[in-house]
């Protein structure tokens, strides 16, 4: 190829490039979009139970076990949510601490707290088998976070 046609090539590819790049994106992105959500299925999957548990339970527990995951960790964000939402109304809004609405968030954060709570035993019960009591759940602080 003469060095006048490489020139005129590389002229041709700058004056086309902003007319062929929107859809070269578009092409690229929905490909990375595709392999994100291929990878977080299978990640989804995996994480869905303890794998050393997986042959041994029916798939009822399994769904229970997934169930109470997703649950206790949205009680435990509505909680945090909350709990931040009264900060800020108490720290720029002027509500005062002993107001009705401080009254009324503190129950509403009282009420999240115990379902987390809940939800949280009941995924440890599920998944030690039913074996231990409360006390023995909220000894140990790593059995908080449900799994």
């Amino acid at each position: 190829m003469k060095r006048s046609t490489r020139s005129l090539l590389k002229v041709g590819k700058w004056m086309a490039f902003p007319l062929y790049l929107p859809f070269v994106r578009g092409v690229r992105s929905v490909s990375l979009w595709r392999q994100y959500l291929r990878d977080r299925k299978a990640f989804i999957e995996a994480s869905a139970i303890d794998t050393a548990l997986a042959p041994v339970m029916d798939p009822a527990t399994i769904r229970a076990l997934v169930a109470t995951r997703r649950n206790g960790r949205l009680c435990l964000l509505l909680f945090v949510g909350a709990l931040g939402v009264w900060i800020w109304s108490c720290a720029y809004q002027g509500t005062r601490l002993l107001s009705v609405a401080s009254v009324q968030f503190t129950v509403i954060l009282l009420v999240l707290l115990a379902e987390f709570m809940r939800i949280s035993f009941s995924n440890w019960m599920l998944r030690t088998g039913g074996a231990g009591r409360f006390r023995a759940f909220i000894a140990r602080g790593g059995n908080l976070w449900p799994r």
